[in-house]
């Protein structure tokens, strides 16, 4: 493979912020988008009988992930630091946008390129000595349900007027939104408006061969350089250890491989000898380490496990037990809680309203990409989300062997702090401020599960917001490196700050070391202290909820709670610092 045709991205990029659909560089500077697991299927490397199926050993699964998006596995990215045959597996990507201008000034024709063409473009039509090269233009059109195309401009600037045998010329103005177009032919010429829009063509470039959709929505010219041009929507679980299990490699294994889960159906049957063989083999096969005994505990723990409530209501519970300790000798645990007393923690905004806090020194995450919006940040359906990685619609159920049942995914392993505030002091000071206008217009950007109770919603995310500003400095850790994870139901409130990475050991600890009730309480009081003003008031401070676009943000900017949206659960909505003074203010 040449290298200048293939662009290095991490195995965690693929999710976010370059998953399917999004545009990236080759290393010879040609603009590409990426295309979606379809045609990641079409480059697998060729396997040797017998050998355990690539999908199988990249395959990684999460009931409740599963049960919200409607597959039956998710699919790790192939890594270069993978085996061989896992690195080889080189995924695709199309040429866009096709449009290219030619560099020569006294040129500057516009040309269609081929999708599949990953070489620099050259012009044939200036010629002579230099053969000039071609650029490919900056703007194109998306439009916010994901679909992507190159501006018609010859249909732009002969609006109402066509010319028959249009030549068009692109050159570059002072702003790469507004570039100056003339036909050759007709000799009419205008400046480019990047504030039209248009009718959406319903193209998705990141599918090739696959027929533009039908979309009723209006699409708009976007510089492809553009933070707008994709937003990544993301399905996240923690992993509960499951009760009885030494071995957390072998567990996971048993429970997601497609390999050995079926044989694992199979023993609960009716236990066989040469089955379980056969599960050992095959666990050495996946590079497990196992004996015939360590199995069938597994097997006989696993099907003792009892049905589980939600995936939120489970991780709290998880977060505030004692039961996850570091005491798995030989294997890396999934997950490990040191629960702190909270009467040694003397914040003085808060006081007793602290009723909980847990130190994480690790845990892991799933991350699953579920589809992705443009324009504006929206949470896609689930089913229009597996249309938009594979072109076509997500079956009720899947046909046995099916290579169309994931979505791709990855974990990551990290660390985190939880803290648990006063359920009765929240839900009091929730039932007073209900009828407040500011309140009621940030809620409704939240995440359906919060919006039940936006007052609680909106204080638990604010909170959290406020939080991550004031660990990152002091943890090690950069702010885009810290996310949220908020817990609003009708018995708890609480918020777990944390981070984590692709590496299987975890991060430094740099988080978990502040959990010391000298420095915690130190830094929950400086968060909320920072809540009480910002740079840009009276502007923020007293932003108006009914203003177009501010509704969902009345109290918050870039300057005093906004973080990167990678560590936010809705978007950078839903947050008002106001609510977080009132609350304090209430428990004085």
């Amino acid at each position: 493979m040449v290298r200048k045709y293939v662009a290095q991205v991490r195995r965690g990029h693929l999710i976010t912020p370059s998953g399917p659909g999004a545009l990236t560089l080759l290393p010879n500077r040609v603009s590409i988008i990426v295309t979606g697991p379809k045609s990641w299927m079409r480059t697998r490397p060729v396997q040797e009988p017998g050998a355990v199926s690539l999908l199988d050993r990249l395959s990684i699964a999460d009931r409740h992930l599963q049960v919200a998006t409607g597959v039956n596995r998710f699919v790790q990215p192939p890594s270069a630091d993978s085996p061989p045959q896992d690195a080889d597996w080189v995924l695709p990507g199309a040429r866009f946008p096709l449009m290219e201008a030619c560099m020569n000034r006294d040129c500057r024709r516009m040309v269609k390129r081929d999708l599949i063409d990953p070489n620099e473009g050259r012009c044939d039509v200036c010629g002579g000595k230099r053969n000039w090269p071609t650029h490919q233009v900056a703007t194109v059109l998306a439009c916010p349900d994901g679909h992507l195309d190159d501006v018609d401009w010859a249909g732009w600037l002969h609006d109402g007027d066509p010319c028959q045998t249009p030549v068009m010329k692109y050159a570059v103005a002072a702003s790469p939104a507004r570039p100056k177009l003339e036909c050759e032919t007709c000799h009419k010429q205008a400046q480019f408006d990047p504030d039209v829009d248009f009718p959406c063509p319903g193209a998705r470039p990141w599918l090739p061969g696959t027929e533009p959709e039908q979309c009723q929505q209006r699409a708009r010219p976007l510089e492809r350089s553009s933070t707008t041009m994709y937003y990544a929507h993301q399905e996240t679980s923690l992993t509960i250890p499951v009760a009885g299990t030494t071995n957390p490699v072998l567990t996971h294994a048993l429970m997601d491989n497609p390999v050995l889960s079926p044989l694992r159906m199979l023993d609960q049957n009716g236990r066989r000898q040469d089955i379980l063989f056969q599960m050992v083999q095959l666990a050495g096969q996946l590079g497990i380490v196992t004996n015939l005994d360590d199995l069938v505990g597994h097997l006989d723990a696993l099907a003792n496990e009892q049905d589980v409530p939600p995936a939120r209501e489970l991780e709290l519970d998880a977060l505030t037990s004692d039961l996850y300790t570091p005491s798995t000798a030989g294997h890396l645990p999934d997950l490990i809680v040191e629960q702190r007393d909270p009467s040694a923690y003397t914040s003085t905004h808060l006081g007793e309203t602290l009723t909980g806090v847990s130190a994480v020194p690790r845990l892991r995450e799933t991350r699953v990409l579920t589809g992705f919006t443009r324009v504006e940040p929206a949470v896609p359906d689930p089913a229009r989300g597996y249309a938009q990685m594979w072109g076509k619609s997500r079956p009720e159920v899947f046909a046995a062997g099916s290579t169309d049942d994931w979505l791709p995914g990855y974990r990551v392993y990290g660390e985190g702090i939880l803290i648990v505030l006063d359920q009765d002091r929240c839900l009091r000071w929730a039932n007073n401020s209900a009828p407040n206008t500011r309140i009621t217009s940030a809620g409704r950007a939240l995440p359906s599960r919060l919006t039940n109770d936006p007052s609680r919603g909106v204080l638990a995310h604010t909170f959290a917001h406020l939080l991550m500003r004031a660990l990152a400095p002091e943890s090690g850790y950069p702010l885009p490196a810290l996310r949220e994870r908020l817990y609003v139901s009708d018995e708890r409130t609480a918020v777990l700050i944390y981070t984590a990475a692709g590496d299987i050991h975890g991060t430094l600890g740099g988080l978990v070391d502040l959990v010391e009730p000298s420095r915690l309480s130190v830094l929950i009081d400086q968060a909320i202290d920072s809540a009480t003003w910002c740079a840009t008031d009276p502007v923020c401070g007293e932003a108006n909820p009914d203003l177009g676009g501010r509704g969902t943000t009345p109290g918050a900017c870039h300057h005093c709670l906004f973080v990167p949206e990678t560590s936010c659960e809705a978007f950078n909505k839903g947050l008002d610092r106001d609510v977080v003074t009132r609350f304090v203010q209430s428990l004085a």
